[in-house]
């Protein structure tokens, strides 16, 4: 990513303010109706999945400038989420339901650099996160 990219990841999360749980909610939507099989993997009520997700991804966000930061909170979350049973086509659906729920959030002002640059983000966390838990013995499972 570049250093213009994650200024712009990071100015547009933080443009949503308090419509980041909406967003973070419209993100559960899409990924459900993607896949309505991941929707098991879930223990929480719709609002707190998304109040925690939303937290989740500003500390991301928040952490991107810092590569050992960012890292070592996405190593941390590759492990829990593979004891939920996360497998590695689950990875695709979310960057698919994450870029759609934040272009729908941003509205008029979601442009093709937020899109590049959101999608390069969002690759970089799947591919810390996956690599994270393979490491750790957590191999996703592979795609179905």
């Amino acid at each position: 990513m570049t250093p213009e990219q994650v200024e712009l990841v990071r100015s547009s999360y933080a443009s949503l303010g308090r419509g980041s749980t909406a967003m973070a909610r419209e993100f559960y939507r899409r990924l459900f109706a993607l896949d309505p099989t991941i929707e098991d993997l879930f223990t929480d009520g719709p609002e707190i999945m998304a109040d925690k997700f939303s937290a989740e991804l500003a500390a991301i966000v928040e952490a991107i400038v810092s590569f050992d930061v960012f890292s070592a909170r996405l190593r941390d979350l590759a492990t829990r989420h593979a004891g939920y049973g996360v497998q590695v086509r689950h990875y695709r659906l979310v960057g698919e339901a994450l870029v759609g729920a934040l272009a729908e959030a941003l509205g008029p002002n979601w442009t093709e650099a937020h899109d590049t640059a959101w999608r390069h983000a969002y690759n970089l966390v799947a591919e810390v996160m996956m690599a994270a838990a393979a490491e750790a013995g957590h191999v996703p499972a592979p795609e179905a």
